[in-house]
């Protein structure tokens, strides 16, 4: 990557047309308001991550971040028949088909990104 690559992160960050990071949000079992949250700059790599972490499919809410605001992901574009968490290439063929801008001209318009995920981050809801 480029020194201004580096200083400016992926150039698919600025197309307005895909999500800037997704997010993942876990509530913690027995504590009201406490949250874990997840983050990854592909929606691929966020399931990975939440797969790696032992998260359960149906308990997070998963978002995308765009700069208009945050938009919910449906879970279940992200599952397989099995119920585990999709993996790639199956996580990108569903992504294809349902999020309109993910895969253009046969190429995932996030392959510039890491697909490493974050987290958790454990933090009160403002909720």
């Amino acid at each position: 990557m480029s020194l201004l690559g580096r200083v400016l992160g992926p150039e698919s960050r600025y197309d307005e047309r895909i999500p800037y990071t997704y997010e993942a949000r876990v509530r913690v079992a027995g504590v009201d308001g406490m949250v874990q949250t997840y983050f990854a700059d592909t929606l691929c790599g966020l399931l990975d991550c939440l797969g790696a972490a032992g998260v359960d499919p149906d308990e997070p809410a998963i978002f995308e971040v765009r700069p208009e605001g945050e938009l919910p992901v449906s879970l279940e574009h992200c599952v397989g028949p099995d119920g585990n968490w999709l993996k790639r290439p199956e996580a990108c063929e569903s992504f294809r088909k349902h999020y309109a801008g993910h895969v253009v001209e046969g190429r995932c318009c996030f392959r510039d990104r890491r697909r490493q995920g974050s987290g958790p981050i454990v933090e009160m809801s403002p909720e």
